[in-house]
């Protein structure tokens, strides 16, 4: 629901507009009751009387064969307290009227009663009809109103005076109630299910098709789109005797003008498309009609032929008529264009019936009665001055296409031409010959054994209007005569247009023998892919056939040269080879050409050459062919190249000096192609590292090679080897390191220096050296602190995991003499011990110190000696 709800909001009503053509006229036929306001009008089916009911209560039966009026306005002068509303005529003695109340006055055979709420009516009555379809009882003679009230709809039996059905499920209406359909609002279908917002209502309407089905759609009600209440409505199907739900068109009509749309897709205006015409004409009935049922297929999907289904429409402003809708096939929303009737004018039409002239299959509507507020108008359809030329296709051959409008047969034999309308009557045909009228001739099926012009005049027994078909022309044929001028021998180049040909003629059978036997053509001409021997049977009418002489025909199958060559591509200096897969023959000459000049070198299949140039072949046959041509074949000309060498060098890159260990970098110069190097690697530049000669090879994309080489070369590196050192910080004297000699350049520890460097604390110390050839060494050098007697770390980690906890120092052997000091960053001493017998445990004033760098002086022999540095406390 709530999805329904979502498209709905989208909902898009499609105007259509149609041009059809306009295919029927209306011509008034007579204007009775001129001057009365009448509201209603209804046919009966079943013999010749209508209902008419005009204002102020006045009741009228018209005889639609003589035009004779009845006024009945007296013998229903005893319920003038009530309003009249609706008239519903079963017969000349049978009627019903409707009030606007609960009753139903019923005539019948001169008595009267009401129909009211005692009866089973629930509401108040708007509109009544007469279930002409058979859908509610299958007897011919049933006479069941159908009641549309304010608050339900029922079912009225007046044979038996008894209510057959009835229903309290609100508003509903008759639209329409005729022998082909009825047509009513049906409030028992609730649109709870459908898809409804503040614009858009969907109002069930129920049509019977006639069979018994019982099928609902959905007109559409609100906004400015679609305006509010319905005043008609009416259906369509897609053919005569048939229906089909997801086919059949919805028409209603209210203020804003006549709406449509497919019924299957009524309760989705989302998804339906519509219709929209007479806009802001208020429109008070629509129904249709029907002509030239005979001219056509009268069932569901059947070829529709010339048959008619037009709407009729009566409005504010007067009568219109559509083009006809009538497919006879599927269509989803029927398109058509309108018509205005200037005879009638712009004078209010409030209901329209149609007459009907039969009961008979097919029905036979002939009249159109509109009730308007000047009176009753009779109009008669016109289809005569619409039928030019619609006929054309009407007969044909029977058993061939309908496209084949001549034909020969064989004298004594005979041919039919049919009316290929299906269902047509066949009392309704004359067949003509060369123009003149064949007696008796009035069936479907026209028996032909003679030459002549044949065609069909078509009635339709309901208008009298009649058309011609299409024409058929028969001729007569006796035996074949025919040319078969060929040589008993004939030679040919395979591949040519080889046919044997014969006069093609209608009515003429062929048939071809290659070798004596039937080879399966049957047509005029025969192509030869073979050789062999060739003849035609000619026949015409019976199976005497007349045979040609026979041709021997040779085709002359020459091979195809195609040039190859013994490598792809070629260098300066290489030879070609050339060559055919062809061998020498007597019955060919082989030639071989360059650049178009014959070389002399006939009869080979292949040939060396160094020479560029175009080269082609020709394979010619030695004897000519029955027309004087020679059959030749010449292969696709082979153009030969001999490339020259591609040009390479190479290119040093050298970003430092060529020490042993460094690298150069090698880039191969050349135009194209591929390289690699001795290496093999194949990119264009490559990176070494040792001495050696290096080679780089180009290979062209024709395949041709160059090369070329460098030798490279490498300086020795220098080689150092200063050895480590010790320093004693306590006793405060630096020493020398010192470096080999002959070098040009020393660095120490990063800085230029000379041969020899000072140290004065413990360090590893780096020492670079380059000789004169710019190549260098390096080493490092450690300078380690090594006293005699002492040694103080300088971090400790008092956390109390028995490691490392006290500050230990080691070598002074318990001297009573030492003493130990600790400072903070600020000079404040937080330790001191005279002697040394418990190492400190990073505390001061027993509170754990945080962690940081403190500074110690260790004084030992009575102050003769003196350590200093930095201790860090980790936790």
């Amino acid at each position: 629901m709530l999805f329904r709800n979502l498209l709905i909001i989208l909902i898009m009503c499609i105007s259509v507009k149609a041009y059809s053509q306009q295919d029927v006229d209306f011509h008034l036929n007579a204007h009775l009751l001129p001057g009365k306001k009448i509201i209603k009008v209804k046919r009966d089916f079943y013999d010749p009387y209508l209902w008419v009911l005009a204002q102020n209560n006045e009741v009228y039966r018209i005889n639609s064969l003589t035009f004779a009026i009845d006024n009945y306005t007296a013998v229903f002068s005893v319920y003038n307290n009530l309003q009249f509303v609706d008239i519903a005529g079963r017969s000349k003695d049978t009627v019903f009227i409707a009030t606007k109340s609960t009753s139903v006055i019923h005539f019948k055979n001169g008595t009267m009663r009401l129909i009211g709420a005692s009866d089973g009516i629930p509401g108040e009555v708007n509109s009544v009809g007469i279930a002409e379809s058979l859908v509610f009882k299958p007897q011919k003679s049933t006479s069941t109103l159908m009641i549309g009230t304010n608050k339900g709809f029922c079912l009225y039996d007046s044979d038996i005076d008894q209510m057959i059905n009835q229903t309290d499920d609100g508003n509903s209406k008759i639209y329409e109630a005729t022998y082909r359909t009825e047509f009513y609002k049906d409030s028992s279908f609730a649109t709870s299910d459908f898809v409804t917002t503040d614009t858009i209502q969907y109002q069930p309407a129920t049509f019977l098709p006639g069979d018994g089905s019982t099928i609902t759609g959905f007109l559409w009600e609100g906004g400015k789109e679609f305006g509010y209440n319905i005043n008609t409505a009416a259906n369509i199907y897609d053919a005569i005797n048939g229906y089909n739900e997801v086919f059949t068109n919805l028409f209603w009509g209210n203020s804003r003008g006549m709406f449509q749309n497919f019924s299957n897709w009524s309760y989705y205006s989302i998804y339906s498309t519509s219709g929209h015409y007479l806009d802001g004409i208020n429109v008070n009935k629509i129904t249709s009609i029907y002509g030239l049922t005979s001219l056509g297929g009268r069932f569901q999907y059947d070829n529709p032929g010339l048959i008619k289904q037009n709407l009729l429409v009566g409005t504010d402003n007067g009568f219109y008529f559509s083009s006809s809708i009538y497919t006879g096939s599927p269509s989803f929303l029927r398109t058509f264009s309108l018509f205005y009737d200037t005879e009638v004018g712009n004078v209010k039409i409030n209901d329209i019936s149609v007459n009907t002239a039969s009961t008979v299959d097919p029905v036979c509507e002939n009249g159109v009665w509109l009730a308007a507020d000047d009176g009753l108008y009779y109009l008669k359809p016109d289809y005569g001055s619409f039928l030019s030329n619609q006929q054309s296709k009407s007969v044909s051959f029977k058993n061939q296409p309908d496209t084949l409008t001549s034909l020969k047969i064989c004298s004594g034999d005979s041919t039919q031409a049919i009316v290929n309308i299906f269902g047509y009557p066949g009392n309704s045909v004359q067949w003509y010959k060369d123009g003149a009228e064949l007696p008796v001739q009035s069936k479907d099926t026209l028996t032909i054994n003679t030459a002549g012009d044949y065609y069909a005049v078509l009635y339709d027994p309901c208008s009298g209007q009649h058309i011609s078909s299409n024409h058929l022309q028969v001729g007569i044929v006796t035996g074949p005569i025919f040319s078969f001028s060929y040589p008993d021998t004939m030679q040919q180049c395979a591949g040519g247009p080889d046919t044997l040909k014969t006069d093609n003629k209608q009515g003429y059978h062929y048939r071809w023998y290659t070798n004596g036997t039937l080879n399966g053509d049957t047509t005029a001409a025969f192509v030869v892919t073979q050789t062999g021997k060739y003849k035609v049977e000619v026949t015409v009418c019976t199976n005497s056939w007349v045979t040609s002489k026979e041709v021997q025909f040779n085709l002359i199958q020459l091979p195809v040269p195609v040039i190859t060559t013994d490598k792809a591509a070629y260098c300066i200096g290489d030879n070609a080879t050339l060559s055919i897969a062809v061998n020498p023959d007597p019955s060919y000459t082989i030639n071989w050409y360059k650049n178009n000049i014959l070389l002399n070198n006939s009869n080979q299949s292949s040939f060396t050459t160094n020479m560029p140039g175009d080269y082609a072949v020709s394979i010619v046959n030695n004897t000519s062919n029955t027309d004087g041509t020679i059959c030749s074949q010449t292969s696709s000309i082979k153009s030969l190249l001999f490339n020259p060498p591609p040009k390479v060098s190479i290119e040093r890159i050298v970003r430092t000096t060529l020490c042993a260990g460094q690298t150069v970098d090698l880039l191969a110069h050349y135009t194209g192609g591929t390289v690699k190097w001795s290496t093999g690697e194949t990119t264009d530049q490559i990176s070494v590292n040792t001495a050696g000669n290096y080679i780089v090879t180009n290979t062209s994309a024709a395949g041709c090679q160059s090369d070329t080489s460098i030798t490279v070369t490498f300086f020795p590196n220098p080689v150092l080897d200063v050895k480590d050192a010790t320093i004693c910080l306590h006793v405060g004297r630096p020493i020398t390191l010192t470096a080999p000699d002959g070098f040009t350049q020393y660095t120490w520890n990063g800085m230029p220096g000379g041969q020899t460097y000072q140290v004065s604390l413990p360090q590893t110390v780096s020492l670079v050296v380059t000789d004169i050839n710019g190549c260098t060494a390096s080493q490092q050098i450690a300078v380690t602190e090594e006293c005699p007697n002492i040694w103080i770390p300088n971090t400790f980690t008092p956390n109390g995991d028995g490691i490392n906890d006290t500050w230990v120092i080691e070598g002074i052997n318990n001297d009573r003499s030492i003493l130990v000091q600790v400072f903070n960053r600020y000079g404040i001493k937080i330790f001191e011990s005279k002697g040394y017998g418990t190492p400190w445990n990073g505390e001061c004033n027993g509170k754990k110190l945080p962690f940081g760098t403190y500074y110690y002086i260790v004084t030992l022999k009575s102050g003769g000696q003196k350590f200093s540095g930095p201790i860090t406390i980790i936790y």
